[in-house]
């Protein structure tokens, strides 16, 4: 039986800290499903000589709050490897917010979203306390 896809020859990175092993990986259903050699072909066949074969890598710290609204794939960031990103971190996200602010977030995401942005910031200044920081006017 024929794998959905089998990906052959790379360096495995596991994810657990190893030194990478070569070998194959087969995919079927959207889930590893073998790992090392893999006898069986696939139906859609990856070369993999001299490339890395990873797990997707998590991102703890992005600024795609705005961004997913207009760019779901959320790209670049998916391109180089990113399945998972944490949004929300950084005090510049559109969710949860206060039923007052909700029509903000509507319409054109991108220019709505940029003025939700600038309006809370500057409302908000930013705490400087003990980061050496001097906030007076001059």
């Amino acid at each position: 039986m024929a794998h959905d896809i089998v990906i052959r020859g790379g360096q495995i990175v596991d994810g657990t800290g190893r030194e990478p092993v070569p070998g194959d990986l087969a995919i079927d259903g959207g889930v590893i499903t073998a790992v090392g050699r893999v006898e069986s072909g696939g139906r859609r066949e990856i070369d993999a000589q001299g490339q890395l074969v990873t797990p997707g890598f998590v991102d703890i710290h992005t600024h795609l709050d705005a961004q997913i609204g207009w760019d779901p794939a959320c790209t670049p960031v998916s391109w180089h490897g990113v399945t998972t990103a944490l949004l929300g971190n950084c005090d510049v996200t559109f969710a949860p917010c206060k039923p007052s602010d909700r029509t903000a977030t509507r319409g054109d995401r991108r220019e709505r979203g940029a003025q939700l942005t600038r309006s809370k910031t500057a409302r908000r200044p930013c705490d400087t306390a003990g980061m050496g920081i001097d906030t007076r006017s001059a």
